[in-house]
């Protein structure tokens, strides 16, 4: 779809870029790109679907509810290498290795698992803070275990997207309880979330945590 806006220059290909690039090798993209053939978006989107697909290869498994954050961050660099410039200038090998519009696309796609992955946890969170709250409505605490939970309160438990394993989940001294994920970094940090930034925090130290609201 974005090589044929181009080809119908709907856009143009600086428009696509990142502006903090030098402006003389804008005008050189630009300039290459009102004169090449049509031939050259064919293998445009054809240099994109193949660094698209190894981006993906084993970052994922669907059936079984799997992230690798480690083969995703492996994947990353093997692109960064793919679309470097070296001294050709990344701009120029970008035209002429027909990687225009996976240089420009593609980094920014790579960030899209974290994102998409905390989303999920964060869902499978909620799911199970509702089941417990319900739980403990019932029997007046929160169970020792969240297997406790089946069949009653939830049908089956979801599983930690990162090592495929249950969710860490414990009690706490004052009755209430510590649920997470082992996070980004796939080591369980005994449910400390990553540091605190001025707004939110490092998504990728440290586990991802339910924390139960203060009553």
């Amino acid at each position: 779809m974005t090589a044929d806006l181009l080809y119908r220059k709907k856009y143009r290909l600086s428009d696509l870029f990142d502006q903090s690039g030098e402006p003389a090798s804008m005008d050189f993209v630009n300039l290459v790109s009102r004169i090449v053939p049509h031939g050259w978006y064919y293998q445009e989107q054809l240099s994109y679907c193949r660094l698209f697909e190894n981006q993906l290869q084993g970052t994922f498994d669907a059936a079984q509810r799997r992230v690798s954050p480690s083969q995703i961050a492996s994947n990353s660099r093997e692109l960064e290498r793919e679309i470097a410039g070296g001294r050709l200038g990344k701009s120029f090998k970008a035209v002429i290795h027909h990687q225009v519009i996976a240089a420009m696309l593609l980094p920014a796609l790579g960030k899209l698992p974290l994102k998409a992955s905390m989303a999920q946890t964060s869902a499978d969170h909620a799911a199970l803070a509702c089941a417990l709250e319900r739980f403990r409505l019932s029997n007046g605490q929160f169970p020792e275990t969240l297997e406790l939970l089946v069949p009653r309160f939830v049908s089956r438990l979801p599983h930690d997207l990162i090592p495929g394993k249950p969710y860490r989940y414990r009690l706490t001294e004052n009755g209430q309880f510590v649920l997470y994920s082992v996070g980004w970094n796939e080591k369980d940090d005994g449910g400390a979330p990553g540091k605190t930034l001025p707004v939110g925090f490092d998504e990728k130290e440290g586990d991802w945590v339910w924390k139960y609201p203060n009553k």
